[in-house]
């Protein structure tokens, strides 16, 4: 008799068991998921990294003074050594800036060579209106 007692006890306790486990599975099935749009703002730290090192890797470090382009150098020697997150956060403030600069030259290179090509407006002749 006792023995049947703990085999009941058992089974309910097993039983007990499964339909909590399965309360749980269907609570966690129901939570709202937060999916990201495709087009969203957000950017993991990943991707993060990869632009960053894509637009260090870019710089065209002719336009650089040379002092900075050493400095430059340098970096992107660390970079390509190890990885963006090696560098301290100076560095990455450096390379930034340095970015900044250049397309500031590119800028200010366009400017130049769009006024060379208008060249000087031609002067009236004298005596006309």
């Amino acid at each position: 008799m006792t023995t049947l007692l703990f085999i009941l006890l058992a089974v309910n306790t097993a039983a007990l068991a499964v339909v909590w486990v399965l309360y749980r599975r269907a609570r966690k099935a129901q939570k709202q998921r937060r999916v990201e749009a495709p087009n969203s703002q957000y950017k993991s730290p990943y991707v993060l990294d990869l632009e960053a090192r894509d637009r260090w890797e870019s710089l065209d470090l002719s336009l650089l003074h040379e002092v900075n382009r050493e400095e430059v150098e340098l970096v992107l020697a660390k970079l390509r050594a190890t990885n963006v997150r090696a560098l301290t956060p100076r560095e990455r403030a450096f390379l930034d800036r340095m970015v900044e600069a250049e397309q500031r030259a590119r800028k200010s290179a366009r400017r130049r060579a769009s006024r060379h090509d208008d060249g000087p407006a031609p002067r009236p002749a004298a005596g006309t209106p």
